[in-house]
């Protein structure tokens, strides 16, 4: 599949996560086949489409989508008054943002909602008969989506509120896992800010992945 390809998705609900963050629910009305860590471009009626991290796993019942609901957006205003049984439409998958296998050890580095990727990483691989060690670095300001559910799945979680307090863990990663592939999931400047560290630290860019905010 890619992005010419367009399943038809129906809205079953809503769920507020923290703050203005929620996720939406929605079934495939045909089979959809996508590797966790991949984005789509999810369509609405009437306002457009935008491209979205897929924050569910490919094993899931629902295909969700966790993204930040703030005023001055038609089209997350559109997104939020989705009624059940509304029908819209994914195209994608999209991306290599994906956990190969081959990858005993990985870091995920994330920033504020940059999480959705690495919920859909962290739930895939709770399905699968895998020794993939997995250790999530999430930093926000405040409350973190998804934390309680994160850290259940990671093998080793921490969730600084401060960007020294993340820079810290990073630096201490490397340390731990100089030989672990890399996530990196932010806004532009945290990715390249993040990529930069890592790379000053010694990781190779092969062992570094990136995804800068496509929407959200």
């Amino acid at each position: 599949m890619g992005v010419f390809t367009a399943t038809p998705l129906e809205f079953v609900r809503s769920r507020h996560e923290s703050d203005d963050v929620h996720t939406f629910f929605f079934r495939p009305l045909r089979a959809l086949s996508f590797k966790a860590g991949q984005h789509g471009l999810l369509a609405i009626p009437g306002a457009g489409r935008k491209p979205f991290s897929l924050a569910s796993a490919p094993e899931d019942e629902h295909v969700a989508i966790g993204t930040r609901v703030r005023a001055g957006s038609a089209y997350k205003a559109a997104l939020a008054a989705l009624s059940p049984g509304t029908q819209v439409s994914l195209r994608g998958p999209l991306l290599d943002f994906t956990v190969a296998p081959s990858m005993a050890r990985v870091v995920l580095l994330a920033q504020g909602i940059g999480i959705t990727p690495f919920r859909s990483i962290l739930r895939h691989l709770s399905h699968v008969a895998g020794d993939t060690r997995a250790t999530l670095v999430h930093v926000a300001t405040a409350n973190h989506p998804y934390r309680d559910e994160t850290a259940a799945l990671a093998t080793l979680g921490h969730y600084p509120t401060e960007q020294e307090e993340f820079a810290v863990r990073v630096k201490e990663s490397i340390v731990e896992d100089p030989t672990a592939t890399y996530f990196v999931s932010g806004g532009s400047a945290f990715v390249t800010t993040t990529t930069a560290v890592l790379k000053a630290g010694g990781i190779r860019r092969a062992q570094i992945k990136k995804d800068r905010f496509l929407g959200y």
